[in-house]
């Protein structure tokens, strides 16, 4: 009996480390559109469920909604971008009521699930450029300290012996 409540304590700490910061009926919704393909078709796939993420450029307030644009990074462990990992272009999240630019920071990282719009025009160094748009169904923004190499997130159990420095 004590073998089985070990094994059960292990296999659900496990499986937290595995969750996805978003809730469970958005990431089974999810379409897994690659996202090259988003890129250069997003009027294509206007309805569809997305999972994105990546690193906050520009967040822009208008009258009834607010635009978060966002350097597209590939996502790892928890729907968390990886920073290490090379982006694929931008897109730009559509919230319909205020988002408030002080909180939606630029540097910041952030993971949206949404429905694809489809595409809108941006202006990217002086030049008009269509890129996919999501309107936002949830969010999640990163705190700095959630940055790690190759993972994009922390690990959330960690085995050892002996002593150490914490950072």
């Amino acid at each position: 009996m004590t073998k089985r409540a070990v094994l059960a304590v292990l296999l659900s700490v496990a499986l937290c480390g595995c969750t996805s910061v978003l809730s469970n009926r958005i990431v089974q919704e999810d379409e897994k559109i690659p996202f090259p393909e988003l890129l250069q078709k997003p009027d294509r796939f206007r309805g569809a469920v997305v999972i994105l993420g990546g690193q906050i450029i520009e967040t822009t307030v208008r009258e009834k909604e607010s635009w978060v644009q966002v350097l597209q990074l590939p996502l790892g462990a928890r729907h968390a971008p990886d920073i290490t990992a090379p982006s694929q272009g931008r897109f730009l999240v559509v919230y319909p009521r205020f988002a408030d630019p002080l909180i939606f920071e630029k540097g910041r990282k952030i993971t949206v699930g949404g429905v694809v719009e489809g595409g809108r025009v941006i202006t990217i160094g002086g030049r008009p450029h269509t890129v996919p748009a999501v309107i936002e169904r949830e969010t999640y923004l990163w705190r700095a300290g959630d940055d790690f190499a190759g993972t994009g997130s922390a690990p959330a159990v960690r085995f050892g012996v002996g002593f150490g420095i914490w950072r």
